[in-house]
């Protein structure tokens, strides 16, 4: 059918373009009203190209996508043309794909992408706190969950080092000498990933309390090879303050996660 020709043409116009600004192909996706091609980026901005049967026209549309995959997703048009697979080749089709390509590619658009992005990356880093990490940590060790729900149901809240210290870090030793590698390299690559993205907290409860409580010989044999350099000094830093007095910075105040971390410490060694 020439309608369906035409909407390979518009996306084949549309894909360089796309890709550049960091958008892949999600889905083909059949709507009420016609056939729409979906493409999403990392910070879940995405645009559709979308052919309206009933009013026979071509649509360009944005929308920044729910973290529920079964949300109504907000369409909205950016740039819309006429094509009557009766009257209109695949040369109209042509343009009209250059036309949305020179849309994406104006200045207000690539504007809204950088504001995403700069969005996105605010709220990864205010999310990726403690209880960001438990839930990620309990994704590596599924039992963990229920752990999760008993310290809530018990404290009303989860509190961080003294959950890691009771539930997590046995669970963690018991996983580093179980022999799966699969599980010990993606743990080393969780650790990676939020030392650097994760909050103050985080970076202190990775340092301080995991590895640190840890046996080093398995901590070095089994995850430091798998450490980014930044994770590796990390860690290096985090081990030459194993059981020494720190005194808090004058100007800056350590957060009380960072204190009792290093208190806990200091009885350990």
């Amino acid at each position: 059918m020439l309608d369906q020709k035409a909407v390979e043409v518009v996306k084949e116009k549309l894909e360089p373009v796309l890709k550049e600004q960091g958008f892949h192909f999600q889905e083909d996706k059949q709507e009420e009203k016609g056939a729409a091609a979906v493409y999403v980026n990392e910070e879940r901005l995405s645009y559709s190209v979308f052919y309206n049967e009933s009013t026979k026209q071509f649509e360009l549309r944005s929308a920044t996508l729910s973290e529920d995959e079964h949300a109504d997703i907000p369409w909205r048009t950016l740039s819309s043309w006429l094509f009557d697979p009766e009257q209109d080749d695949l040369r109209s089709a042509e343009s009209i794909g250059n036309d949305f390509a020179e849309t994406i590619q104006g200045p207000k658009r690539v504007e809204a992408l950088q504001i995403a992005k700069k969005r996105h990356k605010k709220e990864q880093e205010s999310a990726q706190d403690p209880l960001f990490f438990m839930n990620r940590l309990s994704n590596i060790i599924p039992s963990l969950k229920e752990d999760m729900i008993e310290e809530r149901s018990r404290y009303g809240t989860l509190r961080p080092i003294a959950f890691l210290e009771t539930y997590a870090m046995p669970k963690l030793s018991q996983m580093l000498c179980s022999g799966d590698d699969a599980a010990v390299q993606k743990f080393a690559e969780l650790l990676n990933e939020l030392y650097e993205n994760g909050d103050m907290d985080v970076r202190s409860i990775i340092t301080m309390v995991v590895l640190n409580g840890l046996d080093p010989d398995v901590v070095r044999d089994k995850l430091v090879p798998f450490f980014t350099e930044d994770m590796q000094k990390g860690y290096k830093a985090g081990f030459r303050m194993k059981g020494k007095n720190v005194k808090p910075e004058k100007v800056k105040k350590q957060s009380k996660v960072v204190a009792k971390a290093l208190k806990n410490n200091q009885g350990r060694g």
